[in-house]
């Protein structure tokens, strides 16, 4: 039997169910950033693709997006290695959290992603650094509540933070070495 690929009135109940009766999984300050930052990829997707303002927006939003999933997605995955054994439920919800989470960010890129082709180098040096910015931001003010996952906070926070470090040495040695215009 085949099945489908649009829930049904019963799935949407479920999950409905499954967020009210496990709020803190879903409604944190990262996924509300996040849920904006989804409705920007919206929003800038129905600008036409030849506004000035794609050419400035598009690239950071997406790599606003692509930290967020990737982040989200190790994290999980790192919270289902460590923690598994001891509390399995916990992990696997955190761990579908995460997917969500990375999932979300796929959906935004795709809603992006024709305005992203043609950019150029120096165009996503500096949509690196204002994501690598924004998130370093949020983990030091906003920190996501996952983080302190079983009492991981510090280990995770300085991770991340070190992450981000490598994120904008990148961006720091791709604009050092980028070619200049004359």
């Amino acid at each position: 039997m085949h099945a489908s690929l649009v829930p049904t009135a019963n799935d949407l109940a479920g999950l409905l169910a499954y967020v009210l009766g496990n709020p803190y999984l879903f409604i944190s300050s990262s996924t509300v950033m996040t849920t904006g930052l989804i409705i920007g990829a919206v929003a800038v997707s129905m600008v036409p693709r030849s506004a000035p303002v794609m050419r400035v927006v598009a690239p950071p939003l997406a790599m606003l997006l692509v930290y967020f999933g990737v982040g989200s997605l190790i994290l999980a995955t790192e919270i289902l290695v460590r923690f598994h054994a001891s509390i399995p439920d916990a992990t696997e919800t955190q761990f579908a959290s995460g997917v969500g989470h990375f999932l979300e960010a796929a959906a935004g890129i795709a809603v992006l992603s024709p305005h992203l082709r043609a950019r150029s180098r120096l165009a996503w040096i500096v949509a690196n650094a204002v994501a690598v910015l924004y998130w370093t931001a949020h983990v030091i003010v906003l920190t996501p509540p996952w983080f302190a996952f079983q009492g991981q906070l510090e280990v995770i926070r300085a991770a991340a933070l070190g992450a981000l470090a490598a994120g904008a040495l990148v961006s720091a040695f791709l604009w050092r070495t980028a070619p200049r215009r004359r």
